[in-house]
This record gives C-alpha cells, structure tokens and sequence, in this order.
C-alpha cells in the first residue's frame, strides 16, 4: 500500500495561511469560545494553518514567495534572472537589516500557534457531534491533532536552528513582552528537545492514515517523526554543530536513520524509479515520506523552461560544477575528471555519453528536445534559439529538467497545468544520511558494526534504482569527496545542498562556481569552454544574520558571528 503523507493542497488553505495567527476574531468573526465549539470550522483552520506555513521550493521559498530555490544560492545553479534577490546570498546584499527574515518570522508564528493550540485544547468540544454517524472518525481525527501541532512545532524548531544556530526557545504561549525578553538557548539543546519529542509522539501516530477511520492525507505519521529525529541528529553531528568533534553523536545518527530504515519497507516507503520523485504523480511516489502538495499549476515550468520556448524564463540553470560530479556508467571517473579540458568540441565527440543516467534526468543541455511539446531542439551555443543574446539566458550552460513536468505547455494558446508537490523527505535522503553517519564513525565503507548496513551498502541501494543502475561501491578510496558528490547528484535541486555546505563547513568550495560557454567556429562546429563565476564566501554565512529588527526589540538576544548591525 502506498504511503501518501501529501500536505492539504495549497488551494485550500491558501486563504488561510496569511491570516490565521489564533487572532479568533479576525480568522473566524467569532470568539474562542465558539472557535473550540466548532471544530470543522475552527480548530482544524487552526492547525491547518501551521501545516500551510511550511515553505517549500515551489511557492514559498526563503523570502515566503514563489522563485529561485536555495540552489542557486550554492554551487548547483546560477539564477538566470540578474534581478533575482537569491544573488544576495552570494553578493553581500544581505545583513541584519536585509536579512531574509521569513524563516524566523514564520517559524515563530507557527510555534505560537501550536504553543496556543496545546495549551487550550482542553477546549476542544465534540458533544454536539456524538450521534452523527461519523463521530468516531471526527473523534479519532481530534484526537491526533495535538501530536500533528507538536511535530509541526518541532518542524520549525528544525528549520530555525539549522537557518540561525542558537535561538530563542520557548514551549509556552507569551505576550509581546515575554517573547522579547528571551536569550537565545544553545542548538544542540534545541536539537536534543526535537529528538525527545519525536521519540514520545511518535507511538501516538499512525504510520498512514489510509486504514484509520478518517483517511485524510497530508498529516503527520510515525516515519515522518522518525525522518525528523534522524535528521536532527544528522545535523547535530556535522561539524557546524559538532564543535567538540564528538564521534558518538554520528553513531546516535546511525541508530536513528538505521531504526527508520529497516521499517521502512514494512511500511510502504520504497526507493522507486528516480524519474517518479517529481512529475504529475509524485505525490504517490512509494519513496515519499513528506511533501508538500500544491494542486495544478504552471509556475514552476514558467520560471525554468529555458527562455526561447514561449513564456519560458530560464529560472536556476544548473551548473558546470553539478555536472562535473556525475560519473559515468562505466567507471568511477566523473565528467570534471574526464573532460577537464578548457575546451571540448561537442560537434566531433559526446562527453555525455555514458554519464549516469540522472544527469538527463536533471539537466537540459545543447540539442535536447525539451519541454515535450517543443519541436525545436533547445540551442544553448551563442546565437542559438534559447541563448545569449536574448535576455535571461543562461549562463552555465545548462537549463533545468529536474522537478519540471515536460507536459507542462506554457505558451499563451495552448497553455496547461499539472499537479504538482514539493518532496520534504523521502526516503533516498536518508540511506544517504545512513551512509554518511556509519562512515565518519566507523571509518570504513565496508563496516557494519551493529547495523545490518554498510555505508556503500547504503549507497548501493540508491545506485540500484531501476532507472539509475550505476556500478556498486565496493571500497573507501576518496569516499569523502565521492559521498559529497554523490549526495550532490542524488539530492540536486531539493534544497539540500545549500545547507549541507554550511553544515560540513565547506563554505570556501563556494567562491569559484564552474560554467561553460557555447560558440560555433567558423567550420559550426559547436564547441563548450569552460570559465567560472566568482562568487563572494563570509564564514559568517555559516548562520543567517538574526533580524536587526528583533534585536532592537529584545536586548537579550545576541548577534550571530561576524554580523554587525
């Protein structure tokens, strides 16, 4: 049976999201009396909301809208658009006065709602309800209701600690004054509370809610409590977090991802083709463990459809650095590796040829038919059909396949939507997770100590997909560096990167991002130079500045290092 644990789709809580904030007057016309005596109308508007207030890459990214994802704010893409406000990332145009404030302001109002929420369910009245004929399913829903609000209060806990470091934390609902009295309470501390809370709401959760009495999908199960623990550790473990250099903690990080793995199976969370991790269906993917569902839309393919294909605005095009980490089929050499030469003629070899079939997957390059409709192939060489000089070209090289459905029309005639969802956790995250906890424990792939896996064991299963089928690792030689651009391949464009930079401290490696270029020569042959894009690396981007304007508020907070105000 499929595991389905899709977010209520945007379009029905899209009128919620921006005014719910347990202001009963405002979110309902009526007083919290009648919002707790009316539970389809009011309490689950209320936790509703928090479920709304996840972001997510398609319509809710760090600045709360629609546009470039944390991809390009790393080494995986360059943003077409030289207007686009993810350039600051890397520009120096952000600071305690532009800070890109949505993730604290946002996680705070989700934890305030839940904080509000647990403390008056009490509340919560059914007796109206007892002799409908579905009152043990409204019965049943309620009742999971305050292990869904406590989970999605430890989600944005994770998001804050992992944006910010050290921050302000607090389990009890307060007024103005009290919330901007509070210091800033130690990550780890912070972290080490999400791990316990998962650990005791997690029995109290469904694995799917496809064989309880209310089969709502979208609400929180024991594998995403589980994901959530694994991860938090996980992160805990990395050096940003790890100061100490703790190797027990990796080995807490293998329990945690080992314990979710081998139930996974049991429950109905499969690896299954690459391909089905984005598209029209995602969103019943076996592999999926949480996404988020945002109903039929276009906007995704409008913003990364290469510009020459009508409407298309080029969006995050991947770069030369992504696709340097793809190995081929045939050995372990990568693309970089094997093709380092300052310039490749395209027109008398295929330096593609071979590569690991998630680079097509992923990647539009020069001559690929793309989007499905487009009868023209896609010309990315100076001059060509979607290149310089039109304005938003990219300028990598490359344009963006992966999480765009090719069905998608996006031409003013002829114009169509798909449903959409954007994957928060699945399960190839975490065998990568896995693998990368048992080797910097262990110190050795091959080593399984208590565990029924290997770090290569782990990866081998990833690379077994039917549609990837790359050779098995087998030994430890540049297994680091090999991991790294693995998890690169496997994970591009889902948000992860950005953060595993910061997190494994390897903010240098952002300095110098590779690109190519595409020209004809005078015979047409097509040919692909290579050149960089020199990009800007503080270390105290290792945490995002804390907003100026809670720092003028509450003189007990502290700025992040190397922020001044």
């Amino acid at each position: 049976m499929k595991l389905k644990n899709i977010i209520i789709s945007a379009l029905a809580v899209a009128t919620l999201a921006s005014c719910v904030d347990l202001d009963y007057s405002e979110v309902t016309t009526n007083d919290e009396q009648w919002v707790y005596q009316s539970p389809n109308y009011g309490i689950q508007r209320l936790v509703t909301s928090l479920y709304a207030r996840i972001p997510n890459g398609i319509d809710k990214n760090f600045e709360g809208g629609s546009g470039a994802t944390f991809a390009a704010a790393c080494d995986e893409a360059d943003c077409a658009l030289s207007n686009s406000n993810v350039r600051k990332f890397y520009n120096g145009g952000w600071s305690p006065i532009n800070p890109f404030a949505y993730t604290w302001e946002n996680s705070y109002k989700a934890i305030a709602e839940a904080n509000n929420y647990l403390e008056k369910q009490y509340k919560i009245d059914l007796s109206a309800y007892e002799n409908n004929n579905d009152y043990q399913a409204m019965k049943s829903k309620f009742e999971l209701f305050e292990y869904e609000a406590r989970f999605l209060r430890a989600w944005f806990y994770f998001e804050l600690v992992r944006t910010y470091g050290d921050v302000p934390f607090t389990l009890k609902s307060l007024t103005n004054d009290q919330a901007n009295s509070l210091s800033r309470t130690p990550a780890v501390e912070v972290m080490d509370w999400i791990v316990a809370e998962m650990d005791r709401i997690a029995e109290y959760l469904p694995v799917t809610y496809t064989t309880e009495l209310n089969t709502d999908i979208g609400r929180a199960t024991k594998p995403m409590c589980l994901a959530l623990k694994a991860r938090t550790l996980l992160y805990k473990a990395s050096p940003l977090f790890n100061t100490a250099g703790r190797k027990d903690w990796w080995l807490n990080a293998a329990r945690a991802t080992h314990d979710l793995l081998v139930r996974a199976d049991g429950w109905g969370i499969k690896l299954g083709k690459y391909a089905s991790i984005w598209g029209p269906d995602n969103d019943d993917g076996t592999e999926v463990i949480f996404a988020e569902k945002q109903g039929a839309l276009s906007s995704w393919e409008k913003y990364n459809y290469p510009v020459g294909v009508e409407n298309g605005q080029s969006g995050m095009c991947p770069t030369q650095t992504l696709v340097d980490a793809y190995e081929y089929q045939d050995s372990r050499e990568t693309f970089g590796s094997r093709h380092a030469a300052q310039t490749i003629n395209l027109s008398t070899s295929n330096p593609y040829e071979g590569l690991d079939p998630r680079f097509a997957m992923t990647v539009v390059k020069n001559g690929d038919l793309w989007p499905n409709y487009n009868t023209s192939p896609i010309e990315i060489f100076e001059g060509g059909l979607n290149a310089s000089p039109l304005t938003n070209a990219t300028q990598t090289g490359y344009y963006l396949k992966k999480y765009c459905d090719p069905n998608v029309n996006i031409s003013t005639n002829n114009a169509t939507e798909t449903q959409h969802a954007w994957v928060l956790m699945r399960l190839g995250e975490f065998y990568l997770n896995y693998a990368e906890a048992m080797f910097n424990y262990y110190g050795d792939a091959n080593a399984k100590g208590e565990f029924t896996m290997s770090a290569n064991d782990a990866v081998n299963k990833i690379l077994d997909r039917e549609d990837v089928q790359m050779p098995h690792w087998t030994d430890n030689a540049d297994w680091k560096a090999r991991y790294e651009r693995e998890r690169m391949v496997e994970l591009a464009f889902e948000d992860h990167r950005f953060w595993d930079i910061r997190r494994w401290k390897q903010g240098d490696s952002q300095k110098q991002v590779k690109v190519v270029r595409l020209s004809k020569n005078q015979n047409g042959d097509v040919l692909m130079t290579r050149s960089t894009l020199n990009r800007g690396w503080n270390d105290k981007f290792y945490f995002f500045p804390i907003p100026f304007s809670e720092l003028n508020k509450n003189s007990n907070l502290t700025q992040n290092p190397g922020w001044s105000n």
